[in-house]
């Protein structure tokens, strides 16, 4: 595939993001066929030695590293995804919102996305894995848009009425994935605030992590025998993201030369 964008041919240490691209460079993105990816979290307790904002910092520095070796367009976050409470109420920084009122929002959220054109929307979830309230509403915002914006171009019967190789990608433009992929899961064992997730915000945030807090508040899920936060070091954190970043990058570029690279 060639690029025929020449401001994208800059130096990608500097990834690209929507939030910073003019009108015309959003059409010339689009028109390149550049994939936009979407990162998705949450603010909840991970611990008394981990930031909040974990989930939430994991995926965002994952797009944003995706960025910096394959081409791609990173959108605003979405930060604040259901938790139901699970760790903490908000006495310990955990802030919730309801399943509706955040699947309505995701929905009009991926709506105006579509509409403005980008060919595939990959969203990155770092929370629960696609089968928690957080994937399970992009995956069924995702669906139904499908539907709703080929019956709107189309007409009803749009499906029955033409073949299958006129529809486009009514349902492959937006895919939701975890941040972590299967070819990462040998060496990335997620958990919730344990060894792996302190050690991935050691890497990506060391000043937000303080593991001596660990003797102040005890939290179970980061004290278990098998998989101790206290164990948890920044050379860890760093082969971790590593490895979830190589495993995206294979993936996107898979995809860019035709081949299907992300699960879908």
């Amino acid at each position: 595939m060639s690029f025929v964008v020449s401001w994208y041919n800059e130096p990608m240490e500097h990834p690209k993001l929507l939030k910073h691209l003019r009108p015309q460079q959003i059409r010339d993105a689009i028109a390149a066929r550049l994939p936009l990816l979407l990162p998705a979290g949450c603010v909840e307790c991970h611990g008394s030695q981990g930031p909040v904002g974990t989930d939430t910092i994991a995926a965002e520095e994952l797009c944003l590293a995706v960025a910096r070796q394959t081409p791609a367009v990173v959108a605003p976050t979405i930060d604040y995804g259901p938790t139901g409470w699970a760790v903490s109420g908000p006495e310990w920084g955990t802030v919730d919102v309801a399943g509706e009122q955040f699947s309505a929002y995701v929905k009009e959220v991926l709506r105006s996305l579509l509409l403005m054109g980008w060919p595939r929307i990959i969203v990155m979830i770092h929370h629960q894995g696609t089968d928690g309230p957080e994937g399970l509403a992009f995956r069924k915002a995702a669906v139904e848009l499908a539907f709703e914006l080929a019956r709107a171009e189309r007409g009803n019967g749009w499906w029955g009425e033409q073949p299958p190789e006129t529809h486009g990608e009514a349902f492959s433009r937006v895919r939701v994935a975890p941040t972590i992929l299967p070819t990462a899961a040998a060496i990335c064992h997620g958990d919730h605030a344990g060894h792996f997730e302190t050690s991935l915000a050691m890497y990506l945030c060391p000043d937000s992590v303080d593991l001596t807090q660990l003797d102040r508040y005890s939290f179970w899920y980061a004290d278990r025998p098998d998989n101790l936060a206290r164990t948890s070091t920044r050379e860890d954190g760093e082969r971790y993201f590593t490895a979830m970043v190589n495993a995206w990058v294979e993936a996107l570029n898979h995809e860019r030369h035709g081949n299907s690279g992300i699960p879908a």
